[in-house]
């Protein structure tokens, strides 16, 4: 039910708490480390203070990291969709700049391991190809590990949204050629 104004977001892309859960398991044996070190040796109150201090920020960070992370990658609004690459910052493209998408694969690692060429080391992405003619479109800046934008390319890290395969592309180009529809059918009428 749209309210007030507000305009309903249809997500497409939906983020992922899978890496945060690999945080969370670290933080919590990072915790249980610290508390049992600071109970075995009898440590004053406020050496045990800090440790659930220590122990409670851990938790708070990784509760708001899942909270970014389990944001939508991508998600369409009217006529544009919003692009969520940086924790803080959703960037709108207009639908109709937005020509297709496609899977693709990233080198996992530094230089070294993009030279190697090993496919047992990458990484699936997703592509969403933009215009040309969208020259202000082209770049924009992003959070790495989230995935790129670049020279009209909005590559999606698998890592960090939820499980790509072919029939995500799929379902993605369908839903693409869908909204374009809407579009054009909503400015003859």
């Amino acid at each position: 039910m749209i309210r007030g104004g507000e305009r309903r977001e249809e997500v497409w892309l939906r983020g992922n708490l899978r890496p945060v859960a690999g945080m969370a398991a670290a933080a919590t044996a990072a915790c249980a480390v610290v508390v049992a070190a600071v109970a075995a040796a009898g440590s004053p109150a406020p050496l045990r203070w800090a440790a659930v201090a220590f122990c409670g920020l851990a938790a708070a960070g990784i509760g708001g990291l899942a909270a970014v992370a389990a944001r939508p990658r991508l998600a369409r609004r009217d006529d544009v969709l919003r692009v969520r690459l940086s924790p803080t910052v959703v960037r709108e493209v207009p639908l109709d700049v937005v020509e297709c998408f496609f899977l693709g694969s990233a080198a996992l690692g530094g230089e070294a391991e993009r030279r190697t060429d090993a496919w047992s080391r990458r990484v699936t992405t997703l592509v969403m190809r933009l215009a040309e003619r969208a020259v202000e479109q082209q770049r924009r800046p992003t959070f790495a590990a989230w995935g790129t934008w670049d020279d009209g390319a909005i590559v999606f890290d698998g890592r960090w949204c939820e499980p790509l395969s072919v029939d995500v592309a799929r379902r993605l180009s369908g839903l693409l050629i869908e909204a374009k529809r809407a579009a054009a059918g909503g400015s003859n009428a």
